[in-house]
């Protein structure tokens, strides 16, 4: 076996990865990034390539531009390698990711949302969940950081409601709203819910609302944000990924790790990983850094276990617990007016002040985007309250009314335009008993087990998911649309969320006390000088927002906290120098 030494070792090419990738090598140390998948970049560019992928896929959805790899495993690129235990009146977990170079940022939506400080004191403030061992008074300059760093175009007061100042503005003034967004704030400026009025903002985005900005074109009002924007006006990890390389760094492509080794006194000394033909390598490094997804975080973890016998940086027993989502609640409408969905991109704006409140110590809390995109998130055809398909879906079009040719082409003229959809993203409680662990019975491709996943939603949730349903029914009635207009998805006896967000989060969760946690409050893991965790497997609550500013932020902070301790000498030991050195392997000195 070949190992190559480098100062530091990145396991994941996602958003975390490549931040910290490009941090580092830029101060001119070796780095190595570690990738189970690999490039889906061509002599023509990624972008142009993904177009093409897009346009002759035979599905609309988030992952339907990205080829099987199977370099990553038996899922390829798209990938849910685990299994989940199944109970009566239970949810799935539903969380997909993508298994390439530049991971399941190459489809992310550019929500940019900051946590509200109350979000990192839910224990503190509502009795619910845990505290974060950091405050948004640590993490606000780091907020700001990462929005310079991935280019955020937002509101300036955007965050005013839920108590998030901001000491810098916004890199970019807002997106445009949409039309659509525009007349429904205008139709429903004055209600209130649960004693707040509802106020739509403009939503932080990271995608460049002027030309130019950190060398991104300005955004042209595609709806296809998800899964591609088509002029690239939209952050991906890909921007760092190459800073990266240009400052040295090295891309191990198609290279899965299966173990990380250990020495004494908890130092990681290698990560081992299996090439496609079979061949095992192997990367040395004075500092690893695990930036993998929240499942395949832990498991790699849990499966480490030669020294630690439950896997490594699990004292605590926490590796694999506090796994979180966002649950989402879709409801959509034919509206009386045309609102011409489709023109700009796939959300614009929301309503942000029902992310926080007394109420949270009751029920979850929630945040609402208004949808740009008609009804193509839409989980099969909605059914109205009477049970027939709602009135302007293809099913209703076609097979009940049996319309075809000009009839047909008249009807959607009329019908497309108004559609419009409410999308709520639920927090989940971090529950100790939503894991990640490994499957007794089932192997990968590569004989490590599974991951199997134990998740429910519970009736905090479900009480979340009742008041946004509401919400709903409170805005569609004020746009007037009737009962067969509307599609609320909702049952009496049980309240089920739909497909969840993709957010996973939890699983290595940041504490103060070794006990309780997995790694401290700069995403050191405990036991273990050497490694660090990031990402949002980190996360002690998942909040509202979409992760991907929190995760960048903390990426950002984590690298100067790395940057810090190898210039003071902290981690002088080393195997080797220089980036890509091959030499021999002395595992588990």
């Amino acid at each position: 076996m070949t190992a190559f030494a480098y100062d530091v070792a990145i396991i994941g090419s996602g958003f975390a990865g490549t931040l910290v990738a490009s941090k580092l090598a830029a101060k001119g140390l070796s780095v190595a990034i570690i990738e189970a998948g690999s490039s889906f970049e061509d002599s023509r560019g990624v972008r142009q390539k993904l177009r093409e992928a897009f346009a002759t896929s035979d599905e609309e959805e988030v992952f339907a531009p990205y080829e099987q790899q199977l370099a990553a495993g038996e899922q390829g690129w798209k990938t849910k390698p685990y299994s989940s235990i199944r109970h009566p009146q239970r949810s799935q977990f539903e969380g997909d990711y993508l298994r390439i170079v530049g991971g399941t940022g190459l489809a992310w939506l550019g929500t940019a949302l900051r946590m509200s400080p109350n979000d990192f004191r839910m224990r503190s403030a509502f009795g619910r969940g845990r505290d974060w061992p950091i405050s948004y008074d640590d993490m606000e300059p780091w907020y700001c950081l990462a929005e310079e760093h991935i280019g955020v175009a937002g509101e300036p007061d955007a965050d005013a409601s839920l108590g998030a100042y901001r000491s810098r503005p916004f890199p970019m003034p807002p997106i445009a709203q949409s039309y659509s967004d525009r007349y429904v704030a205008g139709q429903i400026g004055h209600l209130s819910f649960e004693g707040k009025a509802v106020r739509v903002v403009s939503t932080p985005q990271a995608r460049n609302s002027v030309e130019g900005y950190n060398g991104r074109s300005q955004c042209e009002g595609y709806a296809s944000c998800v899964p591609l924007c088509p002029v690239g006006a939209k952050y991906d990890p890909l921007i760092h990924l190459r800073q990266a390389l240009l400052s040295g760094a090295d891309l191990f492509e198609n290279a899965t790790v299966t173990e990380l080794e250990t020495a004494a006194h908890g130092r990681v000394t290698s990560a081992i990983f299996k090439m496609p033909d079979g061949s095992v390598e192997a990367v040395q490094a004075r500092i690893f850094v695990l930036a993998a997804n929240g499942i395949e975080t832990p498991k790699l973890l849990l499966q480490s276990n030669k020294r630690y016998p439950g896997g490594i940086a699990n004292e605590s027993g926490n590796v694999g617990s506090h796994l979180m989502d966002h649950p989402q609640k879709y409801s959509c409408a034919l509206l009386r007016e045309p609102v011409f969905p489709y023109r700009g991109p796939q959300s614009t704006s929301g309503i942000e002040v029902l992310r926080d409140g007394g109420f949270r110590r009751n029920r979850a809390a929630f945040r609402t985007a208004f949808r740009n995109d008609g009804w193509r998130i839409a989980n099969g055809a909605p059914l109205g309250k009477t049970g027939k398909f709602l009135e302007g879906t293809l099913l209703d079009l076609v097979g009940r009314r049996h319309l075809s040719g000009g009839a047909l082409r008249s009807a959607l003229a009329d019908m497309v335009p108004r559609q419009f959809a409410l999308q709520s993203v639920l927090e989940v409680l971090p529950a100790k008993e939503n894991r990640v662990s490994l499957s007794p019975v089932l192997k990968d491709e590569w004989g490590s087990p599974r991951a199997e996943i134990n998740f429910r939603i519970g009736q905090y949730e479900q009480d979340g998911i009742a008041a946004a349903t509401r919400l709903h029914k409170a805005i569609f009635d004020a746009l007037g649309c009737s009962q067969d207009e509307t599609f609320l998805h909702m049952q009496d006896a049980h309240l089920e969320p739909d497909p969840a967000g993709s957010h996973i989060m939890g699983t290595t969760v940041m504490g103060s006390e070794s006990g309780d946690s997995v790694v401290d409050p700069n995403c050191r893991a405990h036991g273990h000088p050497n490694l660090f965790i990031v990402g949002s497997s980190v996360f002690p609550t998942g909040s509202t927002a979409n992760p991907t500013l929190t995760i960048c932020a903390l990426a950002l902070r984590a690298a100067a906290f790395i940057e810090d301790i190898m210039q003071a000498g902290e981690l002088n030991e080393f195997v080797g120098r220089g980036s890509g050195t091959a030499v021999s392997l002395q595992a588990g000195n």
